[in-house]
C-alpha cells in the first residue's frame, strides 16, 4: 500500500508563502515606483530537489496560482514556470543539486529568463513601449538583488519544512529522527 506523497504540497504551499510576502512587499514599496518579481525562486526548487512528478505538480500549481494573482493573460506564467521547469530537470544531473549557492544560481537564471520573457511578451501593449525599458531592466536589477537576499531563506525554508515532515526532498521516503 503506497502511503500519500505531499512534497508537491509542501512546496506549492512554500511558494504560495513566498508569492504572497512578494506581493505584501510591492504594495509597501509601489509609491517608489519599483517592482520586485520572484518567480525563479518559486522554480528552483521542485526542479533541482522533487523528482519530476512532484515537481512538475508543484510548478504548474504555482505558476497556476501565479496566472490567477497576475495581469497576464491566463497561462503566461504556466507556459514560462513549465518551460523553466523542464530545462533545469533536463539539466540537473549534471550539477550538485543539494547546495543551496547552485540553488541560488538556478533561481537568478531562471528569475532572469523569466522577466526578459514576460517583459517582451507583454511591453508592446503598455501606451509607450520603448519607454518601459528602463523601467524594466531597474526592476529586473531590484529582482535578482532580492532573489539573493531572499532566496536563502527560501530555500532553506523548503528545507526544513520536508524535515519537519520527516520525508526527503529526492526519494520521497520517511527520514528517520
Amino acid at each position: 500500500m503506497r502511503r500519500y506523497d505531499p512534497r508537491w504540497l509542501i512546496v506549492t504551499l512554500a511558494n504560495l508563502l513566498l508569492w504572497w510576502l512578494t506581493g505584501l512587499f510591492n504594495h509597501h514599496v509601489a509609491g517608489l515606483g519599483m517592482h520586485v518579481y520572484l518567480g525563479g525562486l518559486l522554480v528552483a526548487y521542485g526542479a533541482l530537489r522533487l523528482d519530476a512528478g512532484n515537481g512538475f505538480t508543484a510548478t504548474v500549481l504555482t505558476a497556476l496560482l501565479v496566472d490567477s494573482l497576475e495581469p497576464v493573460p491566463f497561462g503566461t506564467s504556466l507556459f514560462l514556470f513549465s518551460l523553466v521547469h523542464g530545462v533545469v530537470l533536463y539539466g540537473r544531473h549534471r550539477f550538485p543539486r543539494e547546495g543551496t549557492i547552485f540553488a541560488l544560481v538556478v533561481a537568478l537564471l531562471a528569475n532572469l529568463f523569466l522577466v526578459i520573457a514576460l517583459s517582451f511578451l507583454l511591453v508592446g501593449a503598455g501606451p509607450r513601449p520603448s519607454a518601459a525599458w528602463l523601467r524594466i531592466f531597474a526592476d529586473l536589477l531590484f529582482s535578482q538583488l532580492a532573489v539573493v537576499i531572499v532566496g536563502p531563506w527560501f530555500i532553506a525554508l523548503q528545507d526544513r519544512t520536508m524535515e519537519l515532515a520527516e520525508i526527503h526532498p529526492e526519494t520521497g521516503r520517511p527520514v528517520a529522527r
